[in-house]
């Protein structure tokens, strides 16, 4: 039985969510408030139950705690507002088994349900293209739009630059465009901090007919800057380019123009893993779920303490320093059950009289919106981004112009 119980006070989302699951076969059913959610829970047991946060004058937390006392075999997804993280954290604390931010996709939500509700070892882990992406949250969703858009097959395929901090999935990205427009053809991969003219040339001759991935290419020298513009405009078939950068670049500035205006075509900037907040339990399950696999093990488990652990760290490494922390978890973790005393985060460890990337970020913005007298324009270019991506930024760290 594939028995979920939703419980939301809105009625009309709540019937939506019961529809778009029972179209996809989950025998689903809701309630309201908490009285009636009790009542529900009397007559039959769900197997799974998404709760709403706020359900008018009840608590969600609270019934949370009652379902884990009454029912401890029902999982609990907790739906919280945007940005409600201290929310997710005492619910996983409460023993909620994952959570949603609303709005959430009706895609989200069969999404979580099937992951919690099929129990294969091995199901999910082999991904290409577009299903690289894994989460939830708005920003994956968009992602993946993305990457669909950029990734159709064409016979010449636009250069496209990845943007985004150290460990945030640049070359995952860039795997999945080329696998969504050539999943058969070549990709060349080169890491530009370590490469010269005959290194770029090999790469470019190996990538023919397929696509060459250009590693941090912000590093690429003068001279390789100046051999690949050569290449582009001799080459009457090139392979499709895809580049990636922690950096965004400028024309001009320590950086060839008509190569930017080649390579810069599509654009994906990627956030780090602190805007995704969503999506750390999904990744970190992901990521534990491989490395059992490839130990021999059964399926791991996270603890109730352990994913609120997880949520509870800003990760400024990112992707690659969560990976990093469910590798150290899997190694210390006992008849694969993953506790909070499993989840080290190395960064974690580091004395707190250094600023978070965050702090910094809003130092920089603030300071670059006090020097132009608020113009974002004028701030966009000292910082080195676009207006739109400092609008985002604002926004988020909830900075004024003035």
């Amino acid at each position: 039985m594939r028995d979920i119980l939703v419980i939301e006070d809105e009625v009309v989302l709540a019937r939506s969510i019961v529809s778009f699951l029972e179209r996809r076969g989950f025998s689903s059913r809701f309630a309201v408030d908490a009285p009636s959610a009790k009542a529900q829970f009397s007559e039959t047991t769900p197997r799974l139950a998404i709760l709403d946060y706020k359900l008018n004058e009840d608590d969600g937390i609270d019934l949370l705690r009652w379902i884990g006392q009454k029912h401890p075999s029902t999982q609990v997804v907790m739906m919280t507002g945007h940005g409600d993280v201290d929310v997710a954290v005492r619910a996983m604390k409460a023993g909620a088994r994952d959570f949603l931010v609303k709005p959430t996709p009706m895609a989200s939500i069969a999404a979580i349900a099937n992951e919690l509700m099929l129990d294969e070892m091995q199901g999910g882990l082999d991904r290409i293209g577009v299903d690289r992406i894994i989460g939830r949250s708005a920003v994956a969703n968009s992602l993946r739009s993305t990457i669909r858009t950029l990734g159709k097959p064409a016979t010449r395929r636009p250069g496209i630059l990845i943007m985004g901090p150290e460990g945030s999935g640049k070359s995952l990205t860039a795997r999945a465009l080329h696998e969504m427009a050539a999943p058969e053809a070549k990709l060349s991969s080169l890491d530009c901090t370590l490469a010269d003219v005959a290194d770029l040339e090999a790469h470019y001759a190996e990538a023919q007919g397929g696509t060459l991935l250009l590693r941090h290419i912000s590093d690429l020298t003068p001279q390789g800057q100046a051999r690949l513009l050569q290449i582009l405009q001799k080459d009457a078939n090139p392979p499709a380019i895809i580049a990636t950068s922690i950096k965004h670049l400028l024309p001009g500035q320590g950086f060839l123009p008509d190569l930017l205006y080649r390579i810069q075509v599509g654009w994906v900037d990627l956030p780090p893993l602190s805007d995704r907040a969503a999506d750390v339990l999904p990744i970190a399950d992901y990521f534990a779920r491989l490395k059992a696999r490839e130990a021999g093990l059964t399926r791991p488990r996270f603890t109730a303490a352990a994913r609120a652990k997880l949520l509870e760290h800003d990760w400024p490494g990112n992707i690659a320093e969560l990976r990093n922390c469910i590798d150290r978890a899997m190694l210390s973790q006992q008849d694969g059950r993953i506790d909070a005393a499993d989840v080290r985060a190395i960064a974690a460890t580091e004395t707190r009289d250094i600023p978070t990337l965050m702090e910094l970020e809003k130092s920089a913005i603030s300071k670059a919106l006090a020097r132009t007298n608020g113009n974002v324009s004028r701030s966009a270019e000292l910082l080195g981004i676009t207006r739109d991506t400092l609008r985002y930024r604002m926004e988020k760290l909830e900075l004024s112009r003035k």
